[in-house]
């Protein structure tokens, strides 16, 4: 024996090197060519096609943020050649706006898509085109003179716009009010860019007919991203082409109209004239005449036009989408209200005049609620939704994903708005709130993760221009208007363009037509071609692939972190494995629910998970399917008289467990906790189980050594799941699969006790007379299994969460008094007699407590199903027979998208309502006891007893952590133990007066003394002392242990005779004068 012994390290570390050998052999034959090149590149995972984004064209932004909730960053499969990548993730934002700024630009496909429109203007070119032109407006825009002139060009047109909303409520007329804020900023911006009042809003048509030719020319222009056909049709003119050249004809003989004219009377002008004038244009003819005198009329109009756009679509469309929300929201007009007349100090009768007098720089800067709502509607209302850059040269994202050179990177601002990992679980709630700190002041967010301006060297020269122009507009409405919708159900919602304007089919005046159908019919005709092309790639879509078996291996003490860091970039991802086999993980919900209740006929534990398990757990009720696995009786778990027995035993053990406790305390001696919580539920699981009390809390060791030996076991059957050379190791009898066979062996010697087998003789002897031993010991070893894992482990869990946050043990230790009806100076015996049903049933609080346990700490942190016919997952991958899905509990329990932005705190009331009742979550979400027809039949079973124990503890004993700096961990296994390698853990244990008179009136059964024990985990140290509370308690401290679809009503803030009418219904706006006042 000795001699043999000696080789087993020479034989392990062979072992070790001819798996590595096979490996890299392995890897290097099976990995070579193109497949190698393919894995050094990892691509974002297909979601799509362009023709699903044509499919969902009038919805488009909110089919993107579908997607996005799925993965933060994927493809969709556009013509051959050509890639489209979209993200939400703020880290590639600022790798394509910043980090690698050089390597990221409009590039030849947007300035294609864009030319005909933006001609080569600031938002269409890169390199020295795009920094002349950034330089120059940087410069301008910066300027004292031109911020005065602005100022003074907004307060004059928010004047007149007030006044125009004033005579359409004296005549009752209806309105197009997003129209009207088209007016007013087109008036602004003309006047700012050119020196021109368009006057738009007296009544020109020619500026109101330039403004619709640029939006549907901006609509026509983003079909180009998505119609891969465009070209042909733009040869052809023919559907949206002919339509968008026809519009930017219109839109070129207004601005070079203008342009020409001013570019004459400049001219004509003296040289000291042209500094007198503050506008755009004068100031950019200057800058670009060449010494001849030559105007190049075709660059400015691409400079000025540019700058145009920019400022119509950050303002009127923005200020539309803010009237509607604070119509949806009226709390928020009254805090604007309330704000605006504070930072002006204008009083309630100042004029219109006079407020705008009082509206200065340092009025505005104090408006911080008002900056807060607008920046919360450009949050879920971008002025641009979606944008793009083309990669110059290959290169790596930080989420690891492969871009090719001339790939298009989309970033969605509209989508990012929406993530709740982004925002909270609230995303799509409209709260100004969210951008003030405790005294009320505004508070920027990266402008990686907030999108609305861009971001890195191209970001908006002129946002604080836009943000002051929709500050004095916002203020003067606001301050003079009260808006109603007429009706509170009414929405609105985009037209599909560049920009996100409020779709003005919905009533907008002249209506305008659409070429989305010529567009997908067009599309459509060359689909057959395109599919026929992309079939076989597109049948059988695949999730994913983050990394093999091998890394899992090199995670493995930490492997349910490394599946939880994984799944907050994919839901749904693969592990590659030798031989052809595939390894599906997911996180998904509706995954989850497809595979073990709507498809679960076709997901079983099958031969791969049997194989596995069968030398620990053989045929017993986890490891089968089938037949067989009807062999156990779920009837028995829901029977009164059982329900009636276990609650009895499980008091009669949470009492010596509490008398235990309590003798340590008395004699200060250390324990080892988490050993005493096995011992109590293995107790009380075998004499429910079996008739057999093992009497392991009164000092038996065999429970200690089988509990240790299952825990070893469970632990290198895990790793069956990881290495692919398990067999190997088992044939030849080395490393983990020989400490497997010593450690099944124990387990199998304690199944194997008469005293327990016995109790099932009756009911499983064969006709002949003859036992099938093997079976029932597999009954039992899977009945210990549970009742082990899933109240030991749990409370393991538990009371080391309620270390952590000692504030709940108070809250529990109330409420189970408070259920109870027992009252402070109680004994055990009378506080578990009076531990009913009922009572248990309203500890509302410690259930939830529990649950938030199982949460973050689920009994099985993984489980699997084996796939038996090919199959389609509801996320759209495919599943092959034989398949491996894996769905991951631990990780779930983390995960933002699922939880909200705290799903790593432990935090009970997530799960009570308003009246503190326990709310239940879907299954499907909440794994930690399966779903579906394989449902833990045990979950009311295990939870009345996990709530028993609990509730004696923490009615007696205060707990607290030793040292509050220290961690627990797990150890890798099939259930999910706290690690008890590496680390000592003492219990000192002493007692006060108080104490000492409880501990004097317990029975005397309740005192025996176990022997000086240790909790070995993470370093951390119980300790415990008798604390002076009243009534004789225990009181030990235990350690570690368009225009709008609305009609909108307006009220004056002012008296009647300011504008000389009343205003009211202001809707697309339809007035019906209601005298409603603000005096």
């Amino acid at each position: 024996m000795d001699g043999d012994s000696s080789h087993s390290p020479a034989l392990t570390v062979a072992g070790a090197v001819a798996l590595v050998a096979f490996c890299s052999y392995y890897l290097a034959v099976t990995r070579a060519g193109s497949k190698a090149r393919r894995q050094r590149r990892r691509h974002p995972p297909v979601v799509g096609t362009v023709f699903h984004q044509l499919y969902h064209v009038r919805r488009l932004h909110d089919y993107y943020t579908a997607l996005c909730r799925e993965q933060t960053t994927f493809r969709l499969l556009a013509t051959p050649g050509r890639r489209k990548i979209y993200t939400c993730d703020p880290a590639v934002v600022e790798h394509i706006l910043r980090t690698n700024f050089p390597n990221y630009g409009k590039g030849p496909l947007n300035s294609e898509i864009l030319r005909d429109l933006f001609g080569e203007g600031i938002f269409a070119v890169d390199g020295e085109k795009w920094r002349t032109q950034r330089k120059i407006a940087s410069y301008d825009f910066t300027t004292r003179a031109l911020r005065d002139f602005s100022n003074d060009v907004f307060k004059r047109n928010a004047a007149k716009l007030a006044g125009v909303v004033s005579s359409h409520a004296a005549s009752n007329q209806c309105m197009n009010f997003k129209g009207l804020l088209t007016r007013a900023t087109m008036d602004s911006i003309f006047t700012i860019a050119f020196g021109t009042d368009l006057n738009t809003m007296d009544g020109s048509g020619e500026g109101h007919r330039f403004a619709k030719a640029f939006d549907d020319a901006g609509e026509y222009l983003l079909l180009r991203y998505l119609n891969p056909f465009w070209k042909v049709a733009r040869l052809l003119n023919v559907g949206a082409e002919a339509t968008l050249k026809k519009r930017i004809k219109v839109v070129d003989e207004f601005v070079y109209k203008l342009i020409r004219a001013r570019s004459d009377e400049l001219s004509n002008t003296k040289a000291q004239d042209h500094r007198s004038r503050d506008d755009l244009l004068s100031r950019f003819i200057q800058a670009t005449t060449n010494d001849s005198g030559t105007v190049d009329y075709k660059y400015l109009r691409d400079i000025v036009l540019n700058i145009v756009i920019a400022a119509k679509d950050s303002t009127s469309g923005s200020l539309a989408w803010f009237l509607y929300m604070t119509c949806k929201r009226p709390e928020v007009q009254e805090k604007i209200f309330d704000e605006v007349m504070e930072a002006t100090n204008a009083g309630d009768t100042a004029s219109i005049n006079e407020f705008l007098q009082s509206l200065t720089d340092q009025a505005l800067n104090k408006m911080h609620y008002l900056h807060a709502a607008l920046t919360e509607t450009l949050r879920l209302y971008p002025s641009v939704p979606l944008e793009n850059k083309q990669c110059f040269s290959d290169d790596v994202l930080p989420n690891g994903f492969s871009i090719s050179k001339g790939d298009a990177v989309f970033y969605m601002p509209y989508a990012m708005g929406r993530m709740e990992f982004l925002w909270g679980k609230d995303a799509e709630a409209f709260r100004p709130e969210r951008w003030l700190d405790e005294n009320g002041i505004f508070q920027p967010e990266s402008p990686f993760k907030f999108t609305a301006f861009q971001a890195g060297p191209r970001i908006c020269i002129g946002k604080d221009f836009a943000y002051r122009q929709m500050k004095i507009f916002a203020a003067v409405l606001i301050r003079f208007f009260v808006f109603k919708l007429r009706n509170d159900k009414d929405s609105v919602t985009y037209r599909t363009a560049i920009t996100l304007a409020i779709d003005q089919a919905m009533g907008d005046e002249g209506g305008g037509d659409s070429s989305y159908s010529a567009a997908a019919v067009m599309a459509a005709a060359s689909l057959a071609l395109v599919v026929a092309i992309c079939s076989n790639k597109q049948k059988r879509r695949r999730p994913p692939v983050v990394g093999t078996v091998f890394h899992q291996l090199y995670h493995v003490r930490r492997i349910h972190d490394y599946h939880t860091a994984l799944s907050r970039e994919h839901t749904t991802f693969r592990m590659l494995v030798p031989a052809g086999g595939r390894q599906i993980y997911t996180s998904d919900p509706a995954v989850v629910e497809h595979i073990l209740k709507t498809n679960f006929a076709n997901y079983g534990k099958g031969p791969v998970n049997h194989g596995n398990m069968r030398d620990l757990i053989g045929d017993g009720i986890f490891a089968v399917d089938g037949g067989n696995r009807g062999r156990s009786p779920a009837t028995t778990f829901s029977r009164r008289v059982l329900r009636d027995f276990s609650s009895a035993v499980f008091k009669k053990n949470a009492a010596k467990l509490a008398g235990i406790v309590s003798t340590y305390a008395a004699s200060n001696q250390s324990m080892d906790f988490q050993g005493l919580m096995l011992r109590a539920t293995m107790d009380s699981i075998f004499t429910i189980a079996f008739g057999t009390d093992l009497n392991m809390l009164d000092g038996s060791g065999e429970g200690s050594r089988f509990a240790t030996a299952f825990d070893d076991a469970n632990e290198f059957t895990m790793l069956r799941y990881i290495s692919p050379f398990w067999k190997l190791a088992k044939l030849l009898n080395v490393c983990a699969e020989a400490m497997l066979k010593e450690s099944v062996n124990v387990v199998d010697e304690f199944g194997s006790r008469q005293d327990i087998l016995s109790r099932f003789l009756q009911a499983t002897t064969k006709d002949s007379g003859t036992v099938d031993y093997k079976y029932l010991r597999d009954i039992i070893l899977n009945i210990v299994i549970a009742g082990k894992d899933t109240t030991a482990g749990a409370l393991a869990w538990f009371l080391y969460m309620v270390c952590k946050h000692p504030e709940l043990q108070e809250k529990i230790c109330r409420e189970a008094i408070e259920a109870t009806n027992t009252g402070e100076a109680t004994s055990v015996d009378e506080f578990l007699q009076s531990l009913t049903d009922q009572a248990l049933n309203n500890m509302q609080y410690l259930h939830a407590a529990l649950t938030e346990t199982l949460r973050l700490h689920p009994s099985v942190p993984m489980e699997n199903k084996q796939c038996f016919s090919d199959d389609v997952l509801p996320n759209g991958y495919n599943v092959g027979k034989g398949d491996i899905v894996f769905f991951i509990p631990y990780a779930m329990g983390r995960m933002e998208n699922l939880w909200g932005k705290d799903a790593e705190a432990f935090r009970p009331e997530r799960w009570l309502d308003e009246n503190n009742i326990f709310q239940q979550e879907s299954p499907f979400k909440f794994t930690a006891f399966q779903a579906g027809p394989r449902i833990c039949l045990g979950k009311e079973f295990a939870y009345r007893q996990m709530k028993i124990f609990p509730a004696v503890l923490l009615r007696f004993f205060v707990l607290k952590l030793h040292d509050e700096t220290e961690i627990v961990s797990y150890r890798t296994t099939l259930t999910l133990s706290i690690d008890q390698a590496p680390y000592n853990l003492a219990l000192n244990l002493g007692t006060s007066a108080p104490g000492q008179q409880a501990l004097n009136a317990m029975p005397s059964w309740m005192g025996r003394r176990v022997g000086r024990m240790s909790w070995r985990t993470s370093a951390t140290r119980l300790g415990a002392e008798m604390t002076n509370s009243s009534a004789g308690l225990f009181g030990v401290e235990v350690g570690n242990l368009a225009s709008f679809p609305m009609e909108m009503c307006s009220v004056g803030h002012f008296s009647a005779n300011t504008f000389g009418a009343e205003f009211a219904n202001l809707s697309t706006v339809r007035f019906d004068a209601e005298p409603w006042l603000r005096y």
